[in-house]
């Protein structure tokens, strides 16, 4: 399976990005790289014609049901199908009354504040910037959110336990935002990665993250190990004052939502490439393989360590580009399916590595509305986040990943700490500290701390500790 050998040449970064390519494979592992690339394609031929053939089948589900009766664990089997896929869909996490009633309230909230996030009701885009109303503060700390949160937390791990500064038995608030999408209108959001464009080539840690990808084994590559991903500085363009679609500076092993609303395959809800190994491999080494052979033969590819194309990376922004004319690989066939009928209060999960897309049109009768949360676990990384949602919660204000996207609007996010009804919940936001016990691991202890220290000085300066370390 070869590419269009007339595809588009992607453009150059600056210069320096010549470096950062050189540096993705050692001269040893030239072979070995170009060996997997061709394993990888081949592989993918046969992946997504099985994808096609599937359908929205492809995505695992759940019921949340036999969590609980499995004693709030995911069973042996339905692991091993989320963590090939890299994404799961939950059923049943919520009762309906209680989503009609949040809905009812955040319905309602839009209306009473169309100044918020310089929207008007009803809003014309789907994503409204709001993240602190009452009712995604009470969906954030339900009791079955925070313990799915924990059951899909276990599907991570650690293996150097002692060396670690991340504690997923904790979760941090990452301030995400609500979608309200009408029938029949169209998205123009493409297939694309969150946390990060070139960061995951150009940062050492990131890039760490995905060893056995650059040398030529990305069969032995493990999604779900965090040694070197809880270090990787997602965000290297921070200080950049620009608006950064899609970017996300917080670490989320699992990006999400919850339903609040019936809807069918393909009525304007989401659309993945479920097979996270296949689909960040591909993504990973396609700047290496840029150049589709004009023989149309895959033993014909030749890899590339000079040039500084890195095909629909744009620093300070997310990989917004994976699309048919840099990425071809991933849409033939329809590898990118559907995810099957959600009602409302399922939970919706993909892995930070999962390419995804929102359905281009909404072909249903009623609205397709959905809360975004992430599983965002305490690590040393997501200190800020924690500042940055305590200080947006108490200023009532949105956080600053979103702030760009304001212009000259005046905010009431409706935040109340009020409707914040548990420990974990005020901890998890910043507005009180982490217990540290005796029955914690020291990796639990240290972190805590730190996060404790950081609240209390109201401050964190993270490049400077990863330097540190």
């Amino acid at each position: 399976m070869v590419a269009n050998s007339a595809s588009i040449v992607p453009p150059d970064l600056e210069s320096r990005f010549s470096e950062v390519k050189r540096n993705l494979v050692k001269d040893e592992d030239r072979q070995l790289v170009t060996d997997s690339w061709k394993r990888l394609l081949r592989a993918l031929e046969s992946e997504t014609k099985a994808m096609e053939n599937a359908g929205p089948s492809r995505i695992p589900t759940i019921q949340w049901e036999d969590i609980k009766k499995n004693n709030f664990q995911l069973t042996e089997k339905d692991s091993e199908s989320f963590k090939k896929a890299g994404v799961v869909l939950v059923k049943g996490v919520i009762d309906r009354p209680q989503i009609d009633t949040w809905f009812e309230e955040l319905a309602q909230f839009c209306k009473d504040h169309p100044e918020t996030a310089g929207y008007t009701f009803p809003n014309p885009t789907s994503w409204y910037n709001l993240f602190w109303t009452k009712p995604q503060t009470e969906a954030r700390f339900h009791e079955n959110t925070k313990k799915l949160f924990q059951v899909l937390s276990n599907e991570f791990y650690v293996e150097d336990i002692e060396n670690s500064l991340i504690d997923l038995d904790t979760q941090v608030v990452y301030g995400d935002r609500i979608r309200i999408r009408q029938p029949g209108t169209k998205a123009s959001l493409n297939l694309h990665l969150d946390s990060s464009s070139i960061e995951r080539w150009e940062d050492a840690t990131y890039r760490d993250t995905y060893k056995q990808i650059f040398e030529g084994h990305w069969e032995d590559w493990d999604p779900y190990k965090l040694d070197k991903r809880q270090f990787a500085r997602e965000d290297l363009y921070h200080h950049l004052d620009t608006k950064r679609p899609t970017i996300c500076s917080s670490f989320r092993t699992l990006q999400g939502w919850l339903a609040l609303s019936d809807n069918k395959t393909g009525e304007g809800t989401l659309r993945v490439f479920p097979n996270v190994k296949l689909g960040i491999a591909y993504i990973l080494l396609r700047p290496l393989f840029w150049k589709d052979p004009e023989s149309g033969n895959i033993d014909d590819y030749e890899i590339d360590l000079e040039t500084p194309k890195f095909p629909g990376a744009v620093p300070s922004t997310g990989q917004l580009f994976i699309d048919d004319e840099f990425y071809p690989h991933l849409r033939q066939c329809e590898a990118v399916v559907g995810i099957p009928d959600v009602q409302k209060g399922d939970f919706m999960f993909w892995h930070a590595d999962i390419p995804h897309e929102v359905d281009k049109e909404h072909n249903g009768d009623g609205h397709s509305s959905v809360f975004y949360y992430g599983v965002t676990p305490l690590s040393v990384t997501n200190i800020p986040t924690l500042l940055d949602t305590k200080e947006s919660f108490l200023a009532n204000i949105s956080p600053e990943d979103y702030r760009s996207q304001l212009g000259d609007a005046k905010e009431y996010q409706g935040a109340d700490i009020a409707n914040i009804t548990c420990k974990e919940g005020l901890r998890s936001m910043g507005l009180e500290p982490f217990e540290i016990s005796g029955d914690l691991s020291n990796s639990q202890k240290r972190v805590r701390q730190l996060a404790n220290n950081a609240i209390a000085e109201g401050k964190f300066d993270l490049h400077t500790f990863l330097k540190s370390i």
